[in-house]
């Protein structure tokens, strides 16, 4: 065999497999240019054809349920601001993040509890009894208490052992305020005082003595006596603290009077202060007359406290107690079971600084302080 004939045949079969492939190639294209052209079959009447895959709504929320309905009361215990606080947190993580849209997919209720929950509201009616009359009527997805107060009661008190529930701001202990239940889940609200009282050390150099200074009633991790007893087993070295608390308004006065003997102040809280006729003293009174009055810069643990003209803190807030409240709330809206979801802290502290107080005190904030806290606020004037 001719060795250069041979090559040409291989060559020329190839070109043969070529146009084949080629021809095969253009009668489909033809085929399906030719398909699209076509009018669509009419189906007779009753014919059934399987539904074909549609996509999601991007505006749903991604959660197991349609609606979500939430009734919150607010316990005596509770400032008309932090409540404000926790209701903005709550809406704005459950509208924001979980897709649900107020009025269509998500329904909300309130009821504000007095500082006596056996006020009567009307004959034979407790305000306590009132709210979770309110709330069964609602017929809620999740019942919120917000507080101390509101908190042992209703869960302690609610006649639907099913009925899911979510507390926020709740200061005490769990278990021996039968929170523990299978139908129960929170949030807590216990302060940072050793983490503030060293930011205030590093804030004020050389300080030997500070003042822990706070009301009586207040209770659980809150309590004056409670920060004070932290603070006494783990002081920011060097500083030793010093312990005021007291609910009567004139001793108040005075405790504040002593600030001049130490080097700055940690508040803790004043809702229980009463003047000599008995009447309450609002909180916000107590703490503007007491942060123009002290001699001594005041640091705070609430940021209502550092807002409002305290140099700095590493504080509560009611938004972020909200924002934790509503992370609970998507996860049992896709149907996590309350009592796996364990009791704890928002996933968030903030680090507070007031630049207004601040300079009014006469205290410099560190150049890391002024790029990693949260700044803001005002001082009274």
């Amino acid at each position: 065999m001719n060795p250069r004939l041979g090559y040409r045949t291989v060559i020329c079969r190839r070109h043969k497999w070529r146009k084949c492939w080629t021809a095969a190639l253009l009668i489909v294209l033809l085929l399906a240019v030719l398909g699209g052209c076509l009018p669509t079959p009419v189906m007779p009447p009753g014919t059934q054809v399987a539904p074909s895959a549609v996509l999601s709504d991007p505006a749903a929320p991604e959660t197991g349920l349609e609606t979500l309905r939430l009734f919150m009361i607010y316990g005596g215990d509770v400032s008309s601001v932090w409540a404000l606080q926790v209701r903005t947190g709550i809406l704005e993580t459950l509208v924001g993040s979980g897709g649900y849209r107020i009025g269509e997919t998500l329904f909300l209720e309130e009821y504000q509890l007095p500082a006596d929950i056996g006020t009567l509201v009307a004959p034979d009616r407790t305000a306590i009894s009132e709210a979770i009359a309110l709330s069964q009527a609602f017929s809620p997805t999740v019942v919120i208490t917000v507080g101390n107060q509101a908190t042992r009661q209703i869960v302690q008190t609610y006649p639907d052992p099913n009925q899911r529930i979510v507390f926020c701001s709740f200061s005490g202990n769990v278990l021996a305020s039968g929170l523990s239940r299978a139908n129960v889940a929170g949030v807590l609200e216990l302060p940072y005082p050793i983490q503030t009282a060293r930011l205030a050390v590093n804030m004020v150099p050389n300080s030997t003595k500070f003042m822990v200074l706070g009301d009586v009633s207040s209770t659980d991790a809150m309590s004056t006596e409670v920060i004070f007893d932290t603070l006494l087993k783990d002081p920011p070295y060097p500083a030793l603290p010093i312990w005021r608390q007291t609910d009567d308004w004139d001793e108040w006065q005075a405790f504040v009077a002593e600030s001049d003997t130490v080097d700055f102040v940690i508040l803790g809280k004043a809702d229980h202060v009463r003047d000599a006729s008995g009447n309450l003293i609002p909180p916000e009174e107590v703490l503007r007359w007491t942060l123009l009055n002290s001699t001594a810069p005041v640091f705070g643990m609430w940021q209502d406290i550092v807002t409002a003209g305290a140099v700095a803190g590493l504080v509560l807030s009611g938004g972020e107690q909200g924002k934790a409240v509503a992370n609970l709330l998507l996860k049992i809206a896709r149907g996590t079971d309350p009592a796996v979801l364990l009791p704890a802290r928002p996933e968030r502290n903030i680090l507070a600084l007031n630049l207004a107080a601040a300079r009014h005190w006469g205290v410099l904030p560190s150049f890391d302080l002024l790029v990693t806290a949260s700044s803001g606020g005002t001082f009274p004037e």
